[in-house]
């Protein structure tokens, strides 16, 4: 295993980056640990995890369920003025959406800037990994994913009405999360 510098990865020719993406799965993990908390880099294993099982039973590539799921929150820990960075120079009406979903917006960036990496498909699951506004299978698939991976030790049904049903498990996971918004909103 070849160490590689998330800064120095535009370097790669583009051969060496889709096979690290395609075949070396553990070369992707290693790339992005240093840029992610133990706790985040769990969950974001928990998230590919499960987001390939999902994959597979529903008829998506694994291997960008897999990516997208270890990406999805790569830019997390990132300071509110980063985030304000990328998404004046790529976004500029998303910094009007709140804080917590800032990140996967400006994860896509991050993405494409270090990475180099440009499949559409991947970076919309990303970009819509908090908000559930993209009805692809794999983006329905990582909100899922993200939501009631293991890690979370959220105790309903969803995740096992997923594995039987993407399109219900993702509209009643929306309800789900609208609600919680709700009544924090409430709280707050």
């Amino acid at each position: 295993m070849i160490k590689i510098d998330v800064d120095n990865f535009h370097l790669l020719s583009k051969k060496a980056k889709n096979d690290i993406f395609v075949n070396h799965p553990d070369d992707l993990l290693e790339l992005i640990e240093p840029l992610l908390s133990k706790g985040r880099f769990a969950h974001s294993k928990s998230v590919a995890d499960v987001a390939v099982r999902l994959a597979e039973i529903h008829h998506v590539d694994k291997r960008k369920a897999y990516v997208a799921g270890i990406l999805h929150d790569l830019t997390k820990s990132l300071s509110d003025e980063e985030h304000i960075n990328y998404l004046k120079a790529y976004d500029l009406m998303k910094l009007h959406s709140p804080k917590p979903l800032w990140h996967s917006y400006s994860a896509v960036y991050f993405i494409k800037e270090k990475l180099n990496l440009y499949d559409g498909d991947i970076l919309n699951a990303i970009y819509h990994h908090t908000d559930g506004l993209s009805k692809s299978k794999l983006a329905m698939i990582i909100y899922i994913a993200d939501k009631r991976e293991p890690l979370r030790k959220i105790e309903d049904n969803i995740l096992d009405l997923a594995y039987r049903d993407l399109y219900k498990a993702f509209k009643e996971l929306k309800i789900d999360v609208a609600r919680y918004v709700h009544d924090k909103q409430k709280t707050n």
